[in-house]
């Protein structure tokens, strides 16, 4: 077994595996370290967003999603604490644009053969469980298996290991968000009840519901609410019952359901990490930090996060200057995005200002296209930081 390489990727997931891919695809002796055995479920709300689909693209895995027949998701339809409806398609010209939903078990493990092909290195069941220095850089990881302990040497290190990141925390870049402390609750069914192509947004006076269709009745469920409205000493099973009864309309879709895997319980759905690169590292997805994906951010962050760094990488210049530079593109990519996503989490926690949102943007085609395309990944964020945006919503002028 190598223990030698260019780059050790730490996580299995999109970020870590498209990051994989591209690096192997140029050259680059890479080794991806996954903790857990595919196929493996992971928390999510298993939603790719249309901003997702060129990247899939770029990363030559398309055909491979499509042979899983993927639900097609064209647009979302958002309903309001007072029953006030919105409903936007994706914007574009020509064939409708559409992301997918597809569970996170088929996804992930479509990405990690797909970088066993680009010639990646990849051990799975490998449980990082400490870093490996050489004066005040990383050198790459220690991990743990059912073979022992072992070092995995490297020029550059990728944290990629999702919100609770050990590469992040044994760097002590970690860091909570001071004030967002939501939790969601995440669990797929099989219903007999009609889905259509759209994603459901149910927002309540204490919390979303989101419903992602996934074909074939099956269909993914995620209730998030403030942590501090949780009951404590609870079954988490009955918790979540009580949550979705909250929701008229979503109860009735369940009604009769049946699980088909677990109950996930995350949270809280924000954080930050004090730095995303130094000497020898550079992280990526939600190790970089994350603002609740309540649009589906996620898995595009990941992919498009995977990209940058492979960009800068791929000068074989890996010293802190290239480091620095991955950073700062990567908080020019994302923190637009970060800011909207705040800006919605700010509306929905306000049932009344959800209320005459909701009745302002009914009926404006325009805005509501704007909207939808950029929490679709396809329009720039900056387009809804505009003050433009808001006040011709709100004055009824056009937007153009």
């Amino acid at each position: 077994m190598k223990r030698t390489a260019d780059v050790v990727v730490v996580g299995g997931g999109p970020g870590g595996s498209g990051a994989a891919i591209l690096l192997a695809r140029a050259g680059l002796r890479v080794c991806l370290l996954e903790k857990g055995t595919f196929p493996r479920e992971k928390p999510c709300g298993e939603y790719l967003s249309p901003g997702c689909v060129p990247l899939l693209h770029r990363l030559g895995v398309m055909d491979a999603l499509e042979a899983f027949g993927p639900q097609p998701i064209r647009g979302m339809r958002i309903e309001g604490p007072d029953g006030t409806v919105v409903t936007g398609t994706y914007p574009g010209d020509g064939a409708s644009p559409h992301g997918y939903a597809i569970p996170r078990y088929r996804f992930d493990a479509l990405l990690v053969e797909a970088a066993r092909r680009a010639g990646v290195t990849y051990l799975e069941g490998w449980r990082v469980v400490d870093l490996i220095r050489k004066g005040r850089r990383v050198a790459g990881v220690v991990a743990a298996s059912e073979d022992g302990t072992h070092p995995f040497h490297a020029a550059i290190t990728i944290g990629a290991d999702g919100r609770n990141s050990v590469v992040a925390r044994r760097l002590k870049l970690f860091a909570r968000h001071p004030s967002h402390r939501k939790v969601a609750l995440v669990q797929r069914f099989q219903t007999a009840a009609e889905l259509g192509d759209l994603g459901e947004v149910y927002l309540g006076k204490a919390g979303y519901c989101i419903l992602n269709p996934q074909g074939a009745g099956t269909v993914n469920v995620g209730v998030v609410v403030d942590q501090r409205d949780l009951p404590l000493h609870r079954p988490w099973e009955g918790v979540f019952r009580d949550l979705v009864h909250a929701y008229p309309q979503v109860r009735a879709k369940l009604n009769g359901a049946h699980p088909l895997n677990p109950l996930w319980v995350l949270g809280p759905l924000a954080s930050r990490a004090r730095r995303i690169a130094g000497k020898g590292f550079l992280l990526v997805g939600d190790a970089a930090g994350y603002y609740d994906p309540m649009t589906g951010e996620g898995i595009y962050q990941a992919l498009r996060g995977a990209e940058i760094a492979a960009e800068a990488l791929l000068t074989r210049d890996m010293t802190a200057r290239t480091l620095r530079r991955y950073a700062a593109a990567y908080h020019k990519e994302f923190g637009p995005k970060d800011r909207v996503c705040q800006i919605l989490q700010q509306i929905v926690s306000r049932p009344r200002l959800c209320g005459f949102l909701g009745r302002h943007l009914q009926g404006r085609r325009e805005h509501i296209q704007e909207l939808m395309g950029v929490v679709g990944d396809l329009l720039p964020p900056q387009r809804l930081l505009r003050p433009r945006f808001w006040t011709s919503l709100f004055s009824g002028k056009a937007l153009s």
